[in-house]
Formats: C-alpha cells, structure tokens, sequence
C-alpha cells in the first residue's frame, strides 16, 4: 500500500472516530429520552393507590385489641413507578427501581433511580434515590441549588408524599452511613460532586395526599 492510500485510510478512519465522538452523545441522549417515555407509560398504566377502609371499633363488651403502630403514610407493597418532582429546581424526572447500583458507573444514560434498599415513601426509614448529576441522564445537576425547606414530592400512581429538605452537604464516596435507616420518614438523594465527594440532600416528611382525580 502506497503512502497516499495509507494517508487515505487514516483520513477515513479519523472521520469515523469523529463522527462516532459526535453521534454517541446524540445516542445517550435518545436512549435517555426512550426511557424517560418508557416510565412514564408504566405509571400511566400502573394501578392507583385506594385507601383501605378502617376496621368499625369494637363495641364496649368486647376486649380492645392492642393498639398496633400505623405506618406513617399509606404504603406500597413494592416500589411503585414515582415522578420525582422538585419545584424549586423545575425538576420533574421519572424514576427507576434498580437491582443492581452498578449500573450508575456503566450507563451515563441511567436514571435516577431508588437504591435496591430503599424504604417505601412516607416509611420511617430512609427513601433512597440516586441520579447522574451530568451527561445525558444529568438531571441531578442542580441540586446543590436546593436549600433547607425546599420541598421535594414523590407523586406514584394515586398518591402524593411530601418531603421538606432538611440540609445539603457533602460526604467521601465511603460515607455509605448516610443510606442508613433513620428513626423518621427520611429522604436521602444523592449524586457525584466530584471524584472525591458525593452531593446528599437529606429530607423529612410532612404529609400524603390521595388524588382521586376528582
């Protein structure tokens, strides 16, 4: 092969790599829009939350059954699909139920998405939900913005449950104790700050409201 098909080959194949360097983000993109669209059908579809009907009260002749605790909203057996919405940073993303965390560090497109240890909105607990903060699926990059009082509102099918944030800070990659259980309804986000600290924005619930769509 001759120097000016050599010069040729190399030509094309620098034309290749930039085309695959300016079409790739383009796919994360599309790929991250497919999936916000996915989620969004699965809610739309998804049975909505009814309340229970309250058992009547036993009347006087019959012995009061021991008082057992009531969850501190209304509960979901497993995670159901939730639009994460928070108005003071116009961030309205739907969320994952994920097995596997290791899927933030392989796909740049993943979404937020609740840690396979997460307790259930409104539980005495922690609700625990992890997002990019840049790249296609970055829809986490303002939340350093967030400041105590804000609120933060898990909306699943038929229900609403409404945290206020307690504090933002940042903690070492290794400070996996702020994905402990707490002692209330607890909310915990998280994401990349840097290669040496991860963004926590720690929130407390306030309230459950049913939509009925009346």
């Amino acid at each position: 092969m001759n120097k000016r098909k050599l010069m040729l080959v190399a030509s094309a194949l620098l034309m290749a790599a930039g085309a695959a360097l300016i079409c790739y983000p383009l796919f994360l993109r599309v790929q991250t829009s497919l999936a916000q669209a996915r989620l969004e059908k699965e809610f739309e579809k998804y049975p909505p939350y009814i309340e229970a009907e309250r058992e009547t009260q036993p009347t006087p002749e019959e012995p009061e059954p021991e008082p057992e605790p009531e969850p501190a909203a209304p509960q979901w057996e497993k995670l159901p699909p939730t639009l994460l919405e928070i108005p003071a940073i116009d961030l309205s993303v739907q969320l994952e139920a994920i097995e596997d965390m290791g899927a933030f560090a392989r796909k740049l497109s993943q979404m937020p998405s609740y840690y396979p240890q997460s307790s259930m909105p409104g539980e005495v607990g922690n609700v625990l939900i992890a997002g990019h903060r840049g790249g296609p699926a970055g829809y986490f990059g303002k939340l350093k913005n967030l400041q105590p009082g804000a609120q933060i509102i898990l909306h699943a099918p038929g229900i609403s449950y409404y945290y206020e944030v307690e504090k933002v800070f940042k903690v070492k990659p290794t400070a996996v104790e702020v994905l402990d259980p707490l002692d209330y309804p607890a909310i915990t986000l998280t994401t990349c700050y840097s290669s040496t600290r991860r963004l926590i924005v720690r929130g407390r619930f306030l309230e459950y409201v049913l939509n009925t769509g009346e």
